[in-house]
């Protein structure tokens, strides 16, 4: 089968500890992605290497569920989850945290391997995700360099 890489960049005018607990709180998950629904953590304990998380996201104007399992655990400086859901035979989601002169550099990374259907579908589900992530990041960094370093979060 045939892995799919997108990538994507941001630099948001804030520390990389405003933007990890924005990034981290499920709250803003809705806040900033159009395709997502709503996330939940759905393991227990606090966040952290083993968290699961069930998202709900509308995908080619259906309901559909991906679930998010943390792998690596490096904060405030990234997270690596594997992913799972309807059109993918396997995932893996990457983002990373840099602190630059300018505030913080997110890199965001998505390997994916869609099933049989998944590949027929890519050129637009490819498409539709590549959109999704373009506006995360403009929402994300309009929502954290407008707001207060002590009410970033939430």
């Amino acid at each position: 089968m045939r892995r799919h890489h997108l990538e994507s960049t941001v630099t948001i005018r804030r520390p990389v500890e405003d933007v990890w607990a924005f990034m981290i709180d499920l709250f803003n998950s809705p806040r900033v992605r159009g395709m997502t629904l709503g996330a939940r953590k759905v393991s227990p304990g606090p966040f952290g290497l083993g968290t699961v998380v069930d998202n709900r996201t509308v995908l080619l104007g259906f309901e559909t569920h991906m679930r998010f399992t943390v792998i690596e655990w490096d904060p405030p400086h990234g997270v690596v989850a594997s992913i799972s859901g309807p059109l993918l035979r396997s995932g893996r989601v990457t983002t990373e945290l840099l602190a630059t002169s300018e505030g913080t550099r997110r890199v965001s990374r998505f390997d994916l391997e869609p099933s049989v259907v998944g590949i027929l579908l890519w050129p637009l589900l490819g498409w539709l995700l590549k959109r999704d992530q373009a506006r995360a990041d403009r929402k994300q960094k309009a929502l954290l360099e407008a707001s207060p370093s002590d009410t970033a979060v939430g």
